[in-house]
């Protein structure tokens, strides 16, 4: 083709090279960002079964403790929707599984907490992992928001794990622990 020469455009290679916000993130970490989505509802809808449970059995101020944590969670699913609706994506909303509020006891309780944050926390390591391989800046500072809060989030489950190991699980050491959750929620 010679200077000057006509050249006609094609509309449809406009189209192929035409890129759209959720082209910003790969199939492999978005799946683990609709995987953090659900899973921080499921642990809201956890949380919130160990708060009915524990009221029921007379922990009314560890109940209030872990329903606030279970409001908790559901902002932190605020913030992978955010993300996700920010790239013109479509969180989806998966089935969540029904809880029968079958515990031991408050010992249990705690111990089934910390063991599911731990869970959280491999999680959101893996997104983290899948931002950095992928190149995702805007993902990877996303994935360590939600480190971040895993931080603080184990801290809180291995203090009262701590507590428990330090001061007993019997009837009056929990007795005392339920006495300086309500000292705390005041």
């Amino acid at each position: 083709m010679s200077i000057g020469e006509f050249r006609p455009v094609d509309n449809n290679a406009k189209e192929k090279t035409k890129m759209k916000a959720s082209d910003l993130i790969s199939k492999s970490c978005l799946e683990l960002l609709q995987k953090r989505n659900h899973n921080e509802e499921k642990s809201a809808r956890l949380y919130e079964d160990m708060y009915m449970f524990l009221n029921n059995i007379g922990f009314v101020n560890a109940g209030k403790l872990w329903h606030k944590y279970a409001h908790e969670e559901l902002l932190h699913a605020d913030w992978a929707r955010d993300y996700m609706m920010s790239l013109g994506i479509q969180p989806e909303l998966r089935e969540m599984p029904k809880l029968k509020g079958d515990y031991e006891g408050f010992v249990d309780i705690i111990e089934k907490s910390y063991q599911h944050e731990l869970e959280i926390t491999k999680e959101c390591k893996d997104l983290a992992a899948c931002a950095m391989r992928e190149g995702d800046a805007m993902l990877f500072a996303l994935a360590s928001k939600y480190l971040n809060e895993q931080i603080e989030e184990v801290d809180k489950m291995q203090t009262w794990v701590d507590k428990l190991e330090t001061f007993g699980k019997d009837k009056p050491a929990l007795h005392r622990l339920e006495l300086e959750i309500g000292e705390m929620l005041d």
